[in-house]
């Protein structure tokens, strides 16, 4: 119980997650406070007509929301079992069983999370809005809502932590294959970006919501690794012997 005290505050004062709330912090003033938001959603909108034209497109639908959805669920099923497997049945593969376990754990927790704020927040998607065809006024991230208008569930992005949550692939690399570990970072964002876009472009979310995603992937597979694969902890060349 103690070392895991500790381990939670070594995440809040490390310089990675320092840097990538300052980042953060940054974006959402460019996009929430300074307008970046209505003005990227806005380029989407007057591209397609001054309408959501994708928003019902099969590919757009069919493709890459829903049968992305059923695929991440899988791979995600797929994940549990191998790790289960390295767990009890594969002994002698004890980092291997470790790492999968972090993963396994970070990859759930990014997509619980992320759903449980959907659910609480209470901010609109770009469609709901006057500004792109709806009928409700727009507010920014941190203004309450009145409670006469309808409740949302928009924030963060909820389809594109189905990609971002394997941004922990950094961290599952760097303890294995620490050269690898960029090729997992990238995988993550790429992943998440495509699942993310597929949604701005048909007036689901604003980049401020993908991006606040990602930024709780990153935090999340960072303290899960922190926690649960202790070896992570240290320097890289350490867990490379």
């Amino acid at each position: 119980m103690g070392s895991g005290v500790m381990v939670v505050k070594r995440f809040f004062i490390d310089k990675t997650v320092l840097i990538i709330l300052l980042c953060y912090s940054v974006a959402w003033l460019i996009l929430d406070v300074g307008g970046g938001d209505v003005y990227f959603a806005s380029k989407l909108y007057f591209l397609q007509g001054q309408q959501w034209l994708l928003r019902e497109h099969w590919l757009m639908e069919e493709v890459l929301h829903t049968g992305a959805r059923k695929l991440v669920t899988f791979c995600v099923l797929g994940l549990i079992l191998i790790t289960l497997y390295f767990s009890f049945y594969a002994k002698s593969h004890r980092v291997l069983a470790k790492a999968l376990f972090a993963l396994s754990i970070s990859v759930i927790f990014s997509l619980v999370i992320v759903a449980y704020f959907k659910s609480i927040t209470n901010v609109a998607c770009p469609w709901n809005l006057s500004l792109f065809g709806g009928s409700e006024p727009y507010y920014h991230l941190l203004e309450p809502r009145p409670s006469f208008l309808p409740y949302h569930r928009c924030f963060p992005a909820g389809h594109a932590s189905a990609g971002y949550a394997w941004v922990a692939l950094y961290y599952f690399l760097a303890c294995l294959v620490p050269k690898w570990r960029f090729l997992g970072l990238g995988f993550g964002i790429f992943f998440g970006g495509l699942l993310g876009f597929v949604q701005q472009i048909r007036g689901a979310h604003f980049l401020s919501h993908d991006i606040t995603t990602l930024v709780l992937s990153l935090l999340i597979a960072k303290l899960c690794f922190m926690l649960l694969y202790k070896e992570f902890d240290q320097p890289i060349v350490k867990v490379k012997r």
